[in-house]
Parts: C-alpha cells; structure tokens; sequence
C-alpha cells in the first residue's frame, strides 16, 4: 500500500469483505463528505450493489471522481477489499461539476472549491498500480494459503491480519478455522470484562442438519466457564451434540477452544466438522495454535483502534468529535437501512452560553462545557453515541432506538443539566443554573440521508430555542 501511494500519490486502505464504505482510515475531503450528505457517494451502502469479481475496478461518484477498489480473494471467497480515498481520473471542468450540482442540489461554487481538493491521477497511472497491487496481494495470499500444513496457514494469518479491519479479521479467523479442520461451520465469540459479547458466525443457517450456530454458542459458553478446550470428535457418540442438534443421527466433530492473553480469557474459537475426528488431539492443537495468534492480532487491532480515537476525540471534553460523529452516523445509517432497526438522533444546545463567557470569561466556559459532557455522558444509555459537535453543542445518536426513546433520553438528560448547577468556589462563581435545549428527530429510510436527517434534528432545536428554551422538540 506504500508503494501504491508512492506511485499514485493516494492513499489504499483496508475494507471487510461484507461491509462497503470508506474505511475510517482514509482521509475524506470535503467533496467526499458532500456526496456523503447528498447520499451519492458510491462507497456507502445504498441500493446500488457492491462491484463483483476480483479484478480492480473504479466506483464513481460523479464528475468523474470516485474511489478504486481491489478485491481480495483466496481463489473461492472474497476476505476484503483494498479501497482508495477519492480522486479525479481528470481534472473536472467547471460544466461538469455545474451538472452534478444542479443534479444535488448544492452552491455550485461550493462544489467547484471542494472539487479543487480532490487530487487529479490519471486513469492509466491508477490502474496500472492498482495492476501491480492487486498482482502482488494475489501472489502473497495463494502462496499463503497453498499448504494446509499449520505453519503456513498461520503465516497467512500473521502477514495478512495486522492491516485490516476486525470485520476482516473475524473473517479470515473463521475461514482459517474452517480450513485447518475441515469443517462446515465456526463461531469466534468475543467475551468483555462487564459480561459484553460479539459474535461472528461463518456457516449454514438452520436447516435439516440442525443450528450449527446455537450448538457452537452453547458449547462455547461452557468453555468460558470452564476455561478448558473442550473437543466432542464423534458427535454420534455424545448426546449433549444429539440434544442441541434435536436429532439422533448426528455425525461430526465439534472442537472449540478459549481465547487466553496471559490469564485472561477473551472469548472462545469453534469449529463443528461434518466428519468424525480422526486425530481429535491434532484437532485441537491446530486451533489452539490459530486461537494465540487471533489474540494477538486482537490486541494490536485494539491498540491500532485507541491511537485512531485519540484523534476522534474533543480534547476539552473527552467526548467524541465532530469527525467521529460524521463516520459513527453513517454507520448507524447504513446498519438502520439494513436491518430496518430504528435509529434516531439529539441534539443539544447549552442556553445563553455567550451570557456565561462574557461574565466570568473563557476558562470558566470551558469548565462549562466539561460539566455539561460529563452530565450529558453519565444520564445517556450506554449504547449511544455522545459527542460535542462543535462549541457549546453536543449530539447523541440512539441506535435502536425509535423517537419516543430518544424523547425519554433527551428529558432525562434536560432534568440531570436543570438539577445540577454549576458552581467554582476557586475562581469565584457563584453556583449557576444551566439549562439546554434539544431537538430530537427519527431517521426515515425512504427519504433520509445524513444531511436531511442532522438537519431536521437541529431545526428542531432552533424550535425548541424559540419557544422558551430549556425543552425538547421531537417530531
């Protein structure tokens, strides 16, 4: 990916093979965030279908602009995707970027600034690297993946795992797990230390053979008690498998083992295979082996993923920034589009806040605003997501949540900010009463995008603010 940056001047970055966005790694400019907001970048999930095969190809956005996309594979399956950050295969003239921003619509003097941002590489140039990356990438993972012999799938999962995403990771963990023991199905379950759990499940549904997934689930949560393998090598034999599979004529082996970093017990690794073991010790040695080296790619994932939310962070507050709710709420659009789950959005503005910094002065509207985050914070469900927009305005994003949720979080949190004044005996302000206004909105999938959604949500906070203040508007 270095060598591809070098040569294009853009920047590749690693995408999991069921998702289709831009990766939080990738530096959007604002040409990118406009068509994000107009819902018309092509990178976002939409009704348009993610580009098949596994030759390299471009996705436009408009005025020939757009991302490239490299396909991953193993010769069977797709494992990722290598996505570019957006550029123009031409300059756009000023005609062309007319069109699309009438087609928005949006100032199209605006657009023509944010196109001048995008960087211009020529179509040749672009393939040609995407050429050689995608050349290089194929070659690294047939020759991984060309022995079945332990050592050098487990390099494949070392060299390949450190660059990508945990969607990816999950993935290429489950298909390993698979590969090594022959299986039909996997399940890499993720425990947390307040008793959080993720799953990711590779395999059939439920179906004449039985829930392949709710017997890895089951046999797994012993595990996690028992803090031991636990290898069941001829399910014919064992009536625990015959029970959970509801049926008598089982055949099979099922292999499952924890997740250990030192002491401590991340999770668990399963793999049911529709054969009998023939060397159940051998089995379980292969997935113990592939088990530590999923630790150990967790927990460079994991500290990968603090140092980015260092730079998603507001540095006065501690809460999450402007940049992170921009990614973190097309997320949530895209899952909500999906699932149809509800989804909605506050947003919160602190009252009279200049009358604050002009009387006692900066420093203390600044402690303020900490006050006011770390209400906001402690009275806001654990699920959602609260970040400071921009001065003295915060937002909240409610996955699963429908809006008289979101109405019920706003309250509580009005009530919290209306009952706890705030007051520095140490610089001499007396307690203050402060009171916040908020608009509370619920995302529409036949009409919403991020732009038209945020939007509706802060109209209703200037409502909120003109009728009297200190009150939630939700509609």
């Amino acid at each position: 990916m270095q060598n591809f940056s070098a040569r294009t001047g853009i920047s590749l970055a690693a995408d999991s093979a069921d998702g289709y966005q831009i990766p939080p790694g990738l530096p959007q400019n604002d040409f990118c965030l406009i068509m994000q907001n107009f819902g018309r970048c092509e990178m976002v999930p939409s009704s348009a279908a993610p580009p098949q095969g596994e030759e390299p190809q471009l996705r436009y956005d408009g005025a020939q602009i757009g991302h490239l996309i490299i396909p991953i594979c193993d010769g069977h399956h797709l494992l990722g995707r290598l996505v570019s950050e957006p550029f123009a295969v031409t300059k756009p003239d000023f005609a062309t970027v007319y069109e699309l921003a009438r087609a928005l619509p949006v100032h199209p003097d605006n657009l023509m600034r944010a196109v001048q941002s995008v960087p211009v590489v020529s179509q040749t140039n672009i393939m040609e690297a995407a050429n050689l990356v995608h050349t290089l990438v194929q070659h690294v993972v047939a020759q991984n993946y060309k022995h079945q012999d332990e050592l050098t799938v487990l390099r494949a999962f070392d060299s390949i795992m450190t660059n990508l995403s945990y969607e990816v990771l999950s993935d290429m963990i489950l298909n390993l797990g698979i590969r090594l023991l022959r299986g039909q199905s996997a399940l890499l379950l993720l425990a947390g230390d307040e008793g959080q759990r993720e799953e990711a499940y590779s395999g059939p549904e439920p179906n004449g053979t039985g829930d392949l997934r709710k017997l890895l689930v089951e046999m797994s949560d012993f595990v996690l008690q028992s803090k031991r393998p636990l290898s069941v090598p001829d399910a014919s034999q064992s009536p625990w498998t015959q029970f959970l599979l509801g049926r008598q004529d089982v055949k099979g082996s099922v292999t499952i083992t924890p997740l250990l970093q030192q002491d401590r017990i991340r999770g668990t690794l399963g793999v049911y295979a529709p054969d009998a073991s023939r060397d159940p010790e051998s089995d379980l040695h292969l997935l113990s082996m592939l088990a530590a080296q999923a630790v150990n790619s967790l927990v460079m994932l994991e500290r990968l993923v603090a140092s980015e939310e260092q730079a998603l962070t507001d540095s006065l507050t501690g809460l999450y920034n402007y940049r992170f709710f921009q990614e973190s709420l097309q997320r949530e659009l895209s899952r909500a589009s999906r699932s149809r789950a509800p989804l909605s959005l506050i947003v919160l503005d602190l009252d009279n806040f200049k009358l604050i910094n002009d009387s006692y002065g900066h420093p203390v509207g600044d402690r303020v605003l900490r006050h006011l985050a770390d209400l906001i914070q402690r009275h806001s469900r654990k699920a959602n997501v609260v970040v400071r927009y921009g001065g003295d305005e915060f937002c909240i994003i409610v996955p699963e949540g429908d809006l008289d949720t979101a109405r019920g979080v706003a309250e509580r949190v009005l009530a919290e900010i209306r009952n706890s004044p705030f007051g520095d005996e140490t610089h001499g302000v007396a307690a203050q009463n402060l009171t916040v206004s908020g608009g509370v909105t619920a995302y529409r999938p036949e009409e919403d995008n991020a732009f038209s959604f945020f939007k509706r949500a802060d109209e209703n906070l200037l409502t909120a603010k003109r009728t009297g203040k200190d009150r939630v508007v939700a509609e």
